[in-house]
């Protein structure tokens, strides 16, 4: 009956551990996966090593413990207690004191810290040093078992006894152990029996080895810890007697090369690389030319050891120059290429030749392994890691490889899904989200899930405008968990539907649990103001001015509260004035008519709302013309020329600003000249435009002639005239431009006419456009006193550099150089374009241009001056 119910509990018991494991695998995957995505986040590694720890496999374990210190230096003290409990069960107990030392150093409070401390200490027979470690825990922790437990072990040390080594007709022993091991590495008894053996014939490495290898599953085997106590203590003991005997013998003779092996060996066994290494180079670098071969290669793996891996292979790869048909030169040179990824074919030339004639040497086909892995061809490295597991199943290499060839097929297989992700994402980065959902579909096709990538596939969908499989993906989402991403995109959706009082419900839900969070707050001021709820949604954003925002945060919430309606009172002084602004100009134009024209003013701005606001221009204007300059034949015609005149003009404005590209506006107001006349004048524009892209520029002025056609005839001759002109340019993003204008203008002498200009060109460097030009203008009736060609034409090439091109400051040059066949005539013109922005108030802009062109067969030349400022006073 007892014997029935231990099968029973036997059997629940293993089937809780069958369920269990495969639970922790399961997390594994899902951790490897994170990894494949971003290897540097150390939590995955961490999980990992702790579910590997719980299923009590603990070479894998410590594997993925020493990844995660490796990506973080700040672990607390639970992880490094659990850390080391794993290096107690692989036997790494130096490795687990050094990482101790560090730690309690950082965290000289922790009583738990300085017991494990004192336990590692004391396993390698560092007595004194345990010692004070358990006191140091007891200091904290008066009553801590552990410590007292461990400090009672420490006052007890084990007699340390001398031992005659073994003559070699002894060691028959080891040989037959030896092979009795290959043949059952489990083999427990067997095991404790050579390094018996081996403490007996002083070979105390190996059966250092030996012990490592029991210390992984029989740690708790009373024979391990007496063994290990012994062998710990001898090592530490007699090789630090042996390094100061070598020392001694090197300090009387500097190129005594015996002692330098044997005190670079006994360095070695305690894996003190450092101190190896300084101690071999100051030997090379006093004596350059040394050729003994063994010192040599012991050099090179010794800065192997430490890292220093360029060293390492010039040193081998000059033994290899001096014996190259040695095999343990050919498989360390392979070893070093392989662990830096470098010289692979090289390496796979020497690790075939070692294989050829060694085939069962298990250092090469592990070597050879990793290459397989370094290749992607993991069957072939698989192969290999199960011959050199069959040779020896113990040896940690082996069970590395085997690790090594797990995760890296695994992240291979990865990282070739991940790829397919990857397409998306760059489609998706391109603007094509609609290309980018057959990638992510293919991705989540193959593997498992996981909300993160889910979550990321809805947003490719809400970003091609799929709004109600976006919503279905992240109510996928939501029903695995709380994400508070996922949540807020799905509230978006119903927006972006039409579904706002849904939108509100989920963003209501969202400022509840998140209320220091800025999106939901703002987009459920949005929804309320589409649902027409504005006091509501006029609320909400006033909470988020009232925040610590950035200025784009700022600039956001701002538009959207002046986008509300503005009723009642107290909304209208809220949000009046919304600014103040100042634009004052500066026209002038001369020409070898003798005509200029001088114009000076200022235009009010009074910003009514964010896109609605109203101005006032005040305006002089002054006309001069020299008689002498003109055909007599013109001026008898007309009643009287003074030849100089000033015009006032006076105008209220209206503007809308829709959007930061869209501008429209109105102006009306009259022009009158010294009280001689008085009429009308009026203006529009519409504009749109985004700044070196493209621009669509209309507008209409009705005014006196003489304002539109810049002729000195109309001085003191009323005639008024309309315009209409549209102008604008586009460029492509692979450097083509196009621009131009066309106007047409109408005057109350019955007379009209337009102008038409093209230019396309492309871009030759960075800040330079070349290109072609066409000009032509034609009007109804031929004027004397205005310039109105019938068919006259041009062609021109035109070029355009900017010499500064940033937010503060821009300045272009322009020129052309033309052809006008009607008189054989040159046309050439040149300008310079200048904005400046020294703060975020104030503005300035200018423009200069000369030209030379003919008018009725004769030459003409013109001087333009166009100044303009803004000043943005509140």
């Amino acid at each position: 009956t007892n014997q029935k119910k231990k099968d029973e509990y036997s059997i629940n018991l293993q089937r809780v551990i069958d369920v269990w494991y495969a639970l922790l695998n399961k997390k594994i995957q899902g951790h490897l996966r994170e990894i494949a995505i971003n290897p540097n986040n150390p939590y995955n590694y961490l999980e990992i090593g702790k579910s590997y720890r719980a299923m009590e496999m603990w070479d894998k374990a410590e594997q993925w413990y020493d990844e995660y210190l490796k990506r973080d230096d700040n672990a607390s003290p639970d992880e490094i207690i659990r850390y080391t409990e794993i290096l107690a069960k692989t036997g790494n107990i130096t490795k687990g004191e050094k990482i101790l030392k560090k730690y309690v150093d950082r965290y000289p409070q922790d009583w738990r810290l300085w017991s494990r401390y004192g336990y590692f200490t004391l396993w390698l027979g560092k007595y004194k040093i345990a010692k004070s470690a358990f006191e140091t825990a007891l200091g904290f922790k008066p009553f801590f078992q552990e410590a007292l437990d461990g400090l009672d072990l420490a006052n007890k040390q084990a007699y340390v006894t001398q031992y005659v080594p073994r003559s070699f007709e002894k060691e028959f022993p080891i040989d037959r152990y030896y092979r009795i091991l290959r043949e059952n590495p489990d083999d427990l008894d067997t095991r404790f029996k050579l390094v018996d053996e081996l403490i007996k014939a002083e070979r105390i490495e190996e059966a250092y080895q030996q012990l490592m290898i029991i210390g992984v599953n029989h740690s708790d085997d009373p024979r391990y810890q007496e063994k290990w106590d012994y062998v710990t203590n001898f090592r530490d003991k007699t090789y630090t007697e042996r390094i100061a005997e070598y020392n001694a013998k090197l300090q009387k003779d500097s190129t005594d090369i015996d002692a330098l092996k044997k005190l670079a060996q006994y360095y070695e066994y305690l894996q003190n690389y450092d101190t190896a290494y300084t101690v071999l180079q100051k030997y090379f670098t006093d004596h350059p030319d040394e050729k003994d071969p063994e010192l040599r290669f012991r050099y090179a793996r010794i800065c192997a050891w430490v890292h220093e891996f360029d060293q390492s292979l010039q040193i081998v790869d000059g033994l290899l120059q001096d014996y190259p048909d040695n095999l343990d030169y050919q498989l360390f040179r392979a070893q070093v290429s392989i662990w830096n990824k470098r010289d692979i074919e090289l390496a796979r030339t020497y690790l075939q030749n070692v294989l050829e004639k060694r085939p069962d040497d298990v250092d090469a086909l592990i070597a050879m392994g990793s290459l397989k892995i370094i290749d992607n061809d993991f069957d072939a490295a698989q192969e290999y890691a199960d011959k050199a597991k069959s040779i020896d199943p113990t040896n940690n290499n082996v069970i590395k490889l085997q690790s090594n060839i797990d995760f890296q097929k695994l992240r291979y297989e990865e990282e070739k899904l991940y790829a397919i992700l990857e397409q998306g994402r760059t489609k998706v980065v391109d603007g094509d989200c609609e290309g980018a959902l057959s990638f992510y579909q293919d991705y989540l096709a193959k593997a498992e899930p996981n909300d993160l990538i889910l979550k990321e596939y809805g947003d490719v969908q809400f970003c091609a405008k799929h709004y109600q499989e976006a919503a279905n993906i992240y109510d996928q989402v939501l029903n695995n968990g709380y994400n508070y991403d996922a949540a807020l995109q799905r509230a978006k959706v119903s927006y972006a539907m039409g579904d706002s009082l849904d939108a509100v419900k989920r963003l209501r839900v969202l400022v509840n649990d998140e209320p220091e969070e800025f999106e939901p707050r703002l987009y459920l001021g949005d929804s309320y103001s589409k649902l027409g709820e504005n006091d509501s949604a006029r609320a909400e954003y006033d909470t988020l001015l009232s925040w610590k925002l950035d200025s784009t945060q700022v600039k956001m919430v701002q538009l959207r509260k002046g986008w509300l309606p503005v009723t009642g009172l107290s909304a209208i002084f809220e949000s009046f004035p919304n600014y103040v602004g100042l634009a004052p100009t500066l026209n002038f134009y001369s020409d070898n008519l003798s005509f200029r024209l001088t114009s000076l003013g200022s235009r009010l701005e009074l910003g009514f709302t964010s896109y609605l606001s109203f101005g006032v221009t005040f305006l002089k204007t002054y006309l001069k013309a020299n008689q002498e300059s003109l055909a007599d034949s013109v001026i008898s015609t007309l009643s009287y020329f003074t030849g100089d005149r000033s015009f006032t003009t006076f105008k209220g404005h209206v503007f809308l600003r829709l959007s930061p590209y869209f501008t429209a506006g109105a102006g009306a107001g009259n022009v009158n000249s010294k009280g001689e006349f008085t009429r009308n004048e009026s203006d529009a524009f519409i504009n749109y435009e985004r700044k070196d892209t493209v621009q669509v520029n209309l507008t209409y002025t009705n005014t006196d002639a003489v304002l539109i056609m810049y002729s000195p005839y109309l001085i003191d001759y009323r005639l008024y005239a309309a315009l209409y002109k549209a102008q604008g340019y586009y460029v492509h993003k692979n450097g083509l431009k196009f621009a131009g204008y066309y106007s047409y203008v109408k005057l109350n002498d019955d007379n009209e006419g337009n102008d038409f200009q093209f230019r396309i060109g492309r871009k030759f460097a960075d800040q330079l456009y070349v290109g072609y030009e066409y000009f032509y203008s034609n009007y109804k009736l031929k004027s004397d006193y205005y310039y109105s060609p019938t068919n006259f034409e041009s062609h021109s090439i035109w070029i355009e550099s900017s010499l500064e091109d940033n937010k503060e400051l821009q300045v272009t040059l322009g020129g052309k150089l033309g052809y006008i066949p009607s008189g054989d005539f040159v046309a050439l013109g040149a300008n310079v374009d200048t904005y400046y922005k020294p703060s975020k108030s104030f503005t300035f802009q200018g423009r200069l241009a000369v030209g030379s062109t003919s008018r009725d067969n004769s030459s003409y030349k013109y001087l333009s001056i166009q100044l303009s400022a803004y000043w943005n006073i509140f």
